[in-house]
């Protein structure tokens, strides 16, 4: 299917893998271009290389720190700079940390909203005013189950990702009227490497192999899987296409049928 994305613009925050990485290559599929998006140069480097060898798309890296405003006030004017326009931003810089609630120091709780939250607060501050300039362009916020079905040892993650829906939801009602929609997709157990580091700390808390984790968590899964980051890729590009153009703050599941919600 063609989505109509040749030529288009997008950002995508947390770039140098997992579904990051995915999304990219989803949109460089459809003809987008791309920024990429992380904090960590050297790995960004490798992913941006990769791309443009894999799609023969166009591609840039700029290494960027989400917590810092100035920051990502700087990588969306290089992208706008260097292509001439925002066209799609994708926020799915995030890091899942499972920790105990009575573990979590003043400075770590904080250091988790910074790096999701208001990571793609800012991210968003920069990018939808050239949105509204041109009367058109696309969002889609990586959330996560959490935000609606909470566990102990996710809180401050199920916090962040109920804030994000909260946020999308608002967002998407405010600047609809300025041709812009905004979306969100809450995916589940996904083969990543962060996934896997994932599963290790779990162990760790549970007291349980990382295996038994895995077979614990799998066993939750109605389809009898995990998901895999490209699944999350390509409906995220769908999303964010002009096929979708009547959809617009919505929360869209991609868990194998995990979610208990209606």
């Amino acid at each position: 299917m063609d989505l109509g994305l040749e030529g288009q613009v997008a950002i995508v925050t947390g770039g140098s893998r997992g579904i990051g990485h995915a999304c990219a290559a989803s949109l460089l599929s459809e003809g987008a271009a791309v920024a990429l998006v992380s904090r960590d140069p050297e790995r960004l480097e490798k992913t941006q290389a990769a791309l443009e060898k894999s799609s023969g798309g166009t591609v840039i890296a700029v290494p960027t720190e989400l917590r810092d405003d100035a920051a990502v006030r700087a990588m969306v004017d290089r992208t706008i700079s260097e292509f001439g326009r925002v066209d799609i931003l994708i926020n799915a810089a995030a890091t899942v940390t499972p920790t105990a609630f009575h573990e979590l120091t003043e400075n770590s709780w904080l250091d988790l909203f910074e790096q999701k939250l208001n990571g793609y607060a800012r991210c968003l501050r920069y990018v939808i005013p050239h949105m509204r300039e041109r009367s058109a362009g696309n969002v889609v916020n990586i959330s996560g189950l959490a935000a609606r079905q909470p566990h102990a040892t996710t809180i401050p993650v199920g916090l962040n990702n109920s804030a994000v829906l909260n946020l999308t939801k608002a967002l998407a009602n405010d600047v609809a009227k300025d041709g812009i929609r905004v979306n969100a997709i809450i995916p589940h157990i996904i083969d990543t490497d962060r996934q896997d580091e994932t599963m290790r700390e779990w162990a760790v808390i549970t007291g349980q192999t990382e295996a038994e984790v895995r077979a614990e968590r799998v066993a939750k899964i109605p389809l009898g899987r995990m998901g895999t980051s490209e699944e999350v890729g390509d409906v995220v590009a769908f999303l964010a296409s002009a096929r979708c153009g009547f959809v617009t703050g919505a929360a869209w599941h991609v868990d194998g049928g995990v979610s208990m919600s209606i």
